[in-house]
């Protein structure tokens, strides 16, 4: 029974994770990109390894323009499950594409510079350089929010609206483009518009079953009759005018004048009011926005270097698949290893290492062998020099390389190496070879 609860345990999880899954792919369909992102992260929180939620949120991300935390999510969900796995899938479409991740890199540089911009008064280069961005990206949702912000502050509300349009096509639900939205409307005269449009779409009364229509009955008049009925009407009615009617109306019209120069004036004051209001939430949102980038940018900055340092391990690890070993080894040896601390960026440096301290330095001291046979010296002693570098201290290696700068009449520098194998490997076969080379 002990050993049966913990199995239950992680089966729960599992299908809180698959709800949550389901749920982020329903709203995924429907647009709403920033809702589908929110339950893949719980359902991620529930099970790291649910693939299909990590690789589902990596294409939304990618869809909003986030290409770097894409590229996270899937090389994560690759080292998670590295068969069968349709993140290798989305790597390989990324890489194929001519330029795609030197574009992503140069439009989160491009969009850091505007935004350094537009916290520098500079909200005029600002705007040149997003509508720049958005040519070539069109689905960059920070993009156009960053350049709806820099209309509203411009008082731009039309060209502010269509940007946030825009992000509402792309993701239906994004909050801060709703919240924008919302303050857009507002200061057009938008919202009233579209209040009183429900106000009279529901303010007809339906007849119900109890309301009767009453059939008229038409007299029969003869034409003498019609005339003088006639007549008598519309003097009735002109006195009745003059006389009553006509008083009431000049009376009514001033009241409504009156009352309408109270409206308005009240109107006025509300306006000026929420006006005020407005400026101060502004304010705060655009505090709250400027922090919010901020922290964003020094986390793209970091997913800049994750990037790159995963861009040339896969080279290293591509090179030397493909029989292209000095270049491999030359990018080996270039890697600052205090660099590599994230755990996939581990997981491949430790293959490569181990591929390099093993069939790298065995293939490196055998061409180099057979370079020295076929009497290049020179590119024998430069392969020796490769697998000295991958294994410093291994005496086979430095002893060939001391005997081809002997050969090459180099004697002092061969002797010090000569030296230095006696003196750190004294039990090893090299040590005794060394001292026979050195002449003592």
């Amino acid at each position: 029974m002990p050993r049966e609860e913990p199995m239950k345990y992680n089966v729960t999880l599992n299908r809180i994770a698959n709800v949550y899954y389901n749920l982020g792919l329903e709203r995924a369909k429907l647009h709403d990109l920033s809702g589908a992102a929110e339950l893949l992260k719980k359902s991620l929180h529930f099970s790291k390894y649910q693939t299909d939620a990590r690789n589902l949120l990596g294409l939304i991300y990618y869809e909003m323009g986030e290409t770097a935390d894409a590229l996270i999510q899937w090389v994560i969900s690759m080292n998670l499950q590295p068969a069968s796995n349709r993140a290798d899938y989305y790597l390989e479409e990324v890489q194929r594409k001519p330029g795609q991740l030197e574009l992503a890199s140069q439009m989160v540089k491009k969009f850091n510079q505007a935004l350094w911009q537009a916290q520098h008064e500079g909200e005029d280069l600002a705007i040149l350089q997003l509508n720049r961005i958005i040519d070539e990206k069109p689905y960059f949702v920070k993009a156009h929010i960053l350049l709806s912000l820099l209309y509203m502050q411009k008082e731009d509300h039309v060209r502010a609206g269509r940007s946030l349009m825009k992000v509402l096509k792309i993701d239906r639900n994004n909050p801060k483009a709703l919240i924008l939205m919302d303050e857009v409307k507002r200061r057009t005269g938008r919202a009233e518009i579209e209040q009183n449009k429900l106000k009279n779409a529901f303010s007809h009364r339906q007849m119900s079953d109890d309301d009767v229509i009453l059939p008229q009955i038409k007299a029969q008049a003869t034409a003498g009759q019609v005339v003088r009925y006639l007549s008598v009407g519309l003097c009735l009615g002109l006195i009745s005018f003059w006389l009553l009617l006509l008083p009431s109306i000049r009376r009514k019209i001033n009241v409504q004048a009156n009352q309408q120069v109270i409206t308005y004036s009240q109107e006025l004051s509300d306006k000026n009011a929420s006006l005020t209001e407005l400026q101060t939430n502004y304010d705060a949102l655009q505090e709250s926005y400027n922090d919010v980038s901020t922290r964003l940018a020094a986390f793209e900055q970091q997913n800049a270097d994750f990037l790159g340092l995963y861009q040339k391990l896969s080279s290293i690890r591509s090179n030397y698949q493909s029989g292209n070993l000095t270049q491999a080894v030359t990018d080996y040896i270039s890697i600052d290893r205090s660099q590599v601390t994230e755990e996939p960026l581990l997981s491949l440096m430790n293959e490569i290492t181990q591929y390099m301290q093993n069939e790298g330095y065995d293939t490196l001291t055998s061409l180099g062998t057979s370079a020295w046979n076929g009497g290049n010296t020179a590119q024998a002693e430069a392969y020796f020099d490769q697998a000295i570098s991958i294994r410093p201290d291994e005496p086979e290696a430095l002893y060939l390389k001391a005997r081809i700068l002997q050969t090459n009449g180099q004697t002092a520098e061969a002797n010090a190496i000569f030296d230095r194998i006696v003196g750190e490997h004294p039990e090893s076969s090299y040590a005794e070879r060394a001292q026979t080379a050195r002449g003592y």
